[in-house]
């Protein structure tokens, strides 16, 4: 917490303390006066509750530090406002903060991409991204089973990109969102650049948090290390999709090939190859199939394969029962 912050966050219950008690009870059994005097102490906690808040909210604003940006955004989105006394009938949701804090650490890095619109009809923040505009409707949404934690989705939608919890210091991405809205849905829309830099935008994300803060972020398709397997989502082999990509690969001018540990290996251009494979778990001795992506620069991710290789992109989308790419079944069902 920053030091800015006398006091930790609390919640607020009418005559919580001995001496509102002491008070309540005086002002309940002896003289109008004592009923006044309590409630002008209980108006002057709510009061303060209010100022205090407003220090939270210039750190939010002015902050220059990463530290206690995060801070106060841990704080904004635990805090009660309102009180019996006192109520603010003007105020951003729990949401709404998460997308400020989204802006405001992406101006630390000099990197403010997206754009924070207000939406007087629908009383809410939400983000929208140049080039993709209107079509695109971004925000937060506050999971009821999950209220420690958010996601970050196209209202227009409704597909869920990622989830992010600060308490637990993670952020998730969801490939079968992220390949239905950017793969499917805007490869018909739009060129292939305002994709991609919308796509680096939610990457930039995800590092900024891993970097900063130190958060356990799974880039899942958007991830560009050569080290990284996308796993599938399917337990059974993908026989019959080997078999198409095969012959599909062969029509465009390449030949899959056995890899010598056993991969279907396709190689795209010198330096860039795909792999399907059977991975096994040493400490666990259970398997799982696996696509990986290598490049000789780190660039290049499952998601710029889908999007650079009309034919595999094809065969992907035409067999995502079996290829599907897997997303953290903690956050994402289905």
């Amino acid at each position: 917490m920053s030091k800015k912050y006398l006091r930790p966050t609390e919640t607020f219950y009418p005559q919580k303390t001995k001496k509102a008690q002491d008070k309540s009870t005086y002002a309940g059994s002896l003289s109008t006066t004592g009923r006044l005097m309590s409630y002008n102490d209980q108006l002057k906690e709510s009061l303060e509750r209010g100022i205090y808040f407003t220090q939270v909210i210039d750190e939010l604003i002015h902050t220059t530090d990463k530290e206690a940006l995060l801070d106060a955004i841990m704080t904004l989105t635990d805090y009660r406002l309102d009180t019996a006394y006192l109520v603010f009938p003007q105020q951003y949701s729990r949401a709404d903060y998460y997308l400020i804090f989204l802006n405001r650490l992406l101006q630390l890095h000099e990197n403010e991409q997206v754009i924070l619109q207000s939406s007087d009809h629908r009383n809410e923040l939400y983000h929208e991204f140049p080039g993709i505009d209107m079509e695109g409707y971004f925000i937060f949404k506050i999971d009821d089973n999950m209220r420690e934690g958010a996601y970050y989705i196209d209202k227009n939608t409704g597909l869920k990109l990622f989830y992010i919890n600060f308490k637990r210091q993670l952020i998730r991405f969801n490939s079968q969102a992220l390949t239905k809205l950017l793969v499917v849905d805007y490869s018909e829309k739009f060129d292939y650049k305002t994709v991609k830099r919308f796509e680096q935008y939610l990457v930039a994300i995800g590092r900024y948090f891993k970097e900063d803060y130190g958060f356990d972020v799974d880039f899942n398709l958007l991830d560009v290390s050569n080290s990284a397997v996308y796993p599938i989502a399917s337990t059974e082999e993908p026989r019959n999709a080997l078999d198409k990509l095969f012959i599909i690969s062969a029509q465009a001018g390449h030949m899959l090939l056995n890899g010598e540990q056993g991969q279907a290996l396709l190689e795209l251009k010198k330096d860039l190859s795909l792999a399907l494979f059977e991975k096994k778990d040493p400490d666990t001795l259970s398997s799982q199939w696996v696509l990986q992506v290598h490049d000789a620069e780190h660039k290049i991710s499952w998601f710029d394969i889908l999007y650079r290789y009309e034919f595999i992109r094809d065969w992907y989308l035409n067999n995502l029962d079996s290829l599907a790419i897997r997303s953290d079944e903690r956050f994402f069902k289905g």
